[in-house]
């Protein structure tokens, strides 16, 4: 894979505290990656060290084979959209748009068949003579868009674009966003806290916290194969239960986890018997039932706490042994969930639904 984007030991630091710690990635051509992770993970540092907006601590950044530590933004080659937009509010949308090649020295014609051309792209064609006031923030998202696209830039940075967007729109738009990216095909990282955005997407996630990368992998891989408990607890809803290994054979390990309870799940590298290790399942792969088939696997019963509607899906919390609190999602067809507060039920997943993290 040609990279679009090289990070290699990437630090920096703020008062001699890093925000970024030692952070190595590649992009590829045409790939669009996400940085996702809490506030304060360094994601949105990382964005502006590429940017050229911070100057890094340690470390190199490459940016279409070329290192670019040392070159002003202006000159990085790069398109970024901030979570702001960050508009002129007294120039036109032309004028906006058109800002960079203006400042580029292209001709008045060209710069004016350009913005045609980068409006036509986010589909805003007519409305080169409105102002910022006069659009709606969707279009004022797109028209950002256009001026970080106008110049053909090598790499697309977005700074958390969608975040002031309500949720109806910024569903749409994420889908637009990314067909827009795939059309043009340019290298783009995406800063993001939101993981329904960075698993829509993206071609690969990383995960970060405390500065650094936990995971770098596709969306199917980081959600049902997290690398580490931080994971797996960040992305979407999980079940995690802490144990001891007691014993591993044939591919799968046998957890102790609180209530005495003994899980068998798929090993992992490093799940030796003795070693505290953590279970995540998630919930919507434990099955839940009044009565549990004979031999079910990983087989608990517990009494369901609360209920939640969510239209085609019902969400159960339900108290086990050991006073753990197992979470279950579950289809449904109709208008009620089919199982009611204080039940008692049977819950139980198989072996291969399960992961282990160490």
């Amino acid at each position: 894979m040609t990279a679009g984007i090289r990070v290699t030991d990437l630090v920096k630091r703020f008062g001699g505290v890093p925000a970024v710690d030692h952070v190595s990635f590649e992009v590829g051509k045409g790939e669009f990656v996400s940085l996702l992770g809490p506030s304060g993970c360094g994601k949105t540092t990382t964005l502006r060290c590429i940017g050229g907006y911070e100057r890094p601590t340690g470390g190199t950044i490459e940016i279409a084979g070329k290192i670019v530590n040392d070159v002003p933004v202006h000159r990085r080659e790069i398109g970024m959209v901030f979570q702001n937009y960050a508009l002129f509010p007294h120039k036109t949308v032309a004028e906006n748009v058109g800002f960079a090649l203006k400042m580029r020295g292209a001709p008045r014609d060209e710069r004016r068949v350009r913005v045609g051309e980068a409006l036509d792209l986010v589909e805003m064609p007519g409305y080169e003579d409105r102002y910022p006031a006069q659009l709606s923030s969707g279009q004022r998202q797109r028209v950002a868009l256009a001026r970080a696209l106008i110049h053909r830039p090598s790499v697309l940075l977005l700074d958390e674009p969608l975040a002031n967007l309500d949720r109806k729109l910024r569903q749409t738009m994420r889908v637009e966003l990314k067909l827009i990216q795939e059309r043009v095909g340019i290298s783009t990282i995406f800063v993001t806290h939101d993981q329904e955005e960075a698993l829509v997407m993206s071609d690969r996630i990383a995960v970060m916290e405390g500065g650094r990368i936990h995971q770098l992998a596709t969306p199917s891989e980081t959600y049902h194969r997290p690398a580490t408990s931080f994971v797996a607890t960040f992305i979407g809803e999980t079940n995690f239960l802490e144990g001891e290994v007691t014993a591993v054979e044939a591919g799968q390990a046998r957890v102790r986890v609180a209530g005495d309870r003994v899980l068998t799940v798929e090993a992992a590298d490093g799940c030796t018997p003795g070693r505290r290790v953590g279970v995540t399942v998630r919930p919507e792969r434990i099955d839940i039932a009044r009565e549990a088939p004979a031999g079910a696997p990983n087989l608990a019963t517990g009494r369901i706490e609360f209920v939640t509607y969510l239209g085609s899906i019902a969400s159960y919390r339900i108290l086990v042994g050991g006073g753990q609190r197992i979470h279950v999602t579950q289809p449904i067809a109709g208008d009620r969930a089919p199982f009611g507060e204080g039940e008692t039920v049977a819950i139980w997943w198989a072996p291969d639904r399960g992961l282990i993290v160490v």
